[in-house]
């Protein structure tokens, strides 16, 4: 049975030539750079030295050894490593290389599953949810649910149906007494199969933060998890993005730096570092960090969303509606962003249109009362907008969010925001 190997947040499977991190999903890896890996791991803590590496990487073949130097180069950054770093992969002067993280090997890793299939269906949901829109995040929803039944005790393919139930949420997709229960059944599920799991414990903070407003005890999780894995990049995410919901945006850009450092590739977390620009105001570095992340994936649509919601701040509604034309997946907040630039660009008939669509829809399906109340809120409706926040079940980030400011000398606006900031610690 071919060998898989776990380091940090990494799994490397050499029969599959598969590497995975939590983030990236499948970590695309050219292949003489997966075969250095591949050599240096399975000689873990030994000094590999360069003949012996160009020997297994380009058997029979003369080359140069800064052929080598550029696949540890391409491996570094794949490995979110930074110069100096050397928590993977150090040099030996004049010899060569070790690998010098802890490897876990066996024939199947703790985190993965023995069957094929499941493990399978993992992959292909951890790559979907890399690029979360409403596609991909049912298409990942669907092969996490394939990978645990094939696999009923596969612990970390229940975190990531945890994580795909909350977005569903968090999209408007599902509202949360639907989708609610399903994240925290699966997340339980997780701990209960591997209590020690730290991206267990990561998720069951994110999900309580966002849907219950328990600070107290999402902090202590999150810790928690790090205490676990020092290296879990999407803890430090996670534990970001609530931190970002309390309206500490300090805080909250340097754990989202912080994941990024562990896992470079991962665009969520490269978007969602200009989110929080976004949130905290700081447009232009805001658009700056979000056309970066479009400049490597020009369909990443969350990065798209928040890059035409600084335009729509910034008074550009005609490059705002540009880019939201240009969305093709549903994200948060994506519903209520055509009709609020319409409002603000002055074509409010078009708004209020666009809005009677979304009432409508909201008789037969769930939508997000917090989307209708940033409708109404561009089209200067106070009082429904303040209702239409205090009848909804999530509030993610009402403390900041730039599109409810008319609304901030309210009372009934504060005491929303004093319920969030308060919590629900009990």
């Amino acid at each position: 049975m071919a060998r898989v190997y776990e380091f940090g947040t990494f799994a490397l499977d050499v029969g599959r030539r598969v590497l995975l991190s939590p983030a990236h999903g499948e970590v695309p890896l050219p292949a003489a750079a997966f075969d250095t890996l591949a050599c240096l791991v399975e000689h873990a803590g030994d000094v590999v030295d360069k003949a012996a590496l160009l020997q297994a990487v380009w058997p029979g073949v003369n080359v140069e050894e800064n052929n080598l130097a550029h696949s540890v180069s391409v491996l570094r950054r794949a490995l979110g490593e930074r110069p100096g770093d050397d928590r993977f992969i150090a040099t030996v002067p004049n010899r060569g290389y070790r690998f010098v993280a802890k490897v876990v090997s066996r024939a199947t890793a703790s985190k993965l599953s023995a069957d094929a299939r499941a493990y399978q269906a993992y992959v292909t949901g951890l790559s979907a949810l890399t690029r979360p829109g409403g596609g991909n995040l049912q298409c990942a929803l669907r092969a996490f649910e394939d990978a645990v039944d094939r696999d009923p005790d596969f612990a970390l393919a229940y975190v990531r149906l945890a994580h795909c139930y909350a977005l569903l949420s968090v999209f408007g997709v599902e509202g949360p007494d639907q989708a609610l229960p399903k994240a925290r059944a699966s997340v339980m599920r997780a701990l209960e199969l591997a209590p020690d799991l730290a991206e267990a414990h990561a998720q069951f903070a994110h999900v309580e933060a966002l849907f219950s407003f328990d600070w107290v005890a999402s902090e202590r999780s999150f810790h928690h998890a790090l205490e676990l894995d020092p290296h879990l990049a999407l803890a430090y995410h996670h534990m970001g993005v609530v931190q970002l919901a309390q309206g500490r945006i300090d805080d909250a850009l340097a754990s989202v730096r912080r994941a990024q450092a562990l896992e470079p590739l991962a665009l969520i977390f490269s978007a969602n570092i200009g989110m929080i620009h976004y949130y905290a105001r700081r447009y232009d570095d805001a658009i700056a960090q979000l056309q970066a992340t479009l400049a490597t994936d020009s369909g990443f649509d969350h990065a798209r969303a928040y890059l035409g919601r600084t335009y729509l701040r910034l008074g550009e509604t005609r490059k705002a509606i540009e880019q939201f034309g240009r969305c093709t997946n549903v994200t948060f907040g994506s519903v209520a962003d055509l009709p609020a630039a319409y409002a603000l660009g002055g074509r409010r008939d078009e708004s209020r249109a666009a809005l009677e669509q979304l009432l409508d829809r909201s008789r037969h399906r769930y939508v997000s009362l917090y989307d209708i109340a940033i409708v109404y809120a561009a089209l200067d409706d106070v009082e429904q907008a303040l209702t239409s926040l205090e009848h909804a079940r999530e509030l993610p980030f009402v403390v900041l969010d730039p599109a409810f400011d008319a609304l901030r000398c309210e009372p009934r606006f504060q005491h929303i925001v004093a319920r969030v900031v308060g919590g629900n610690s009990t």
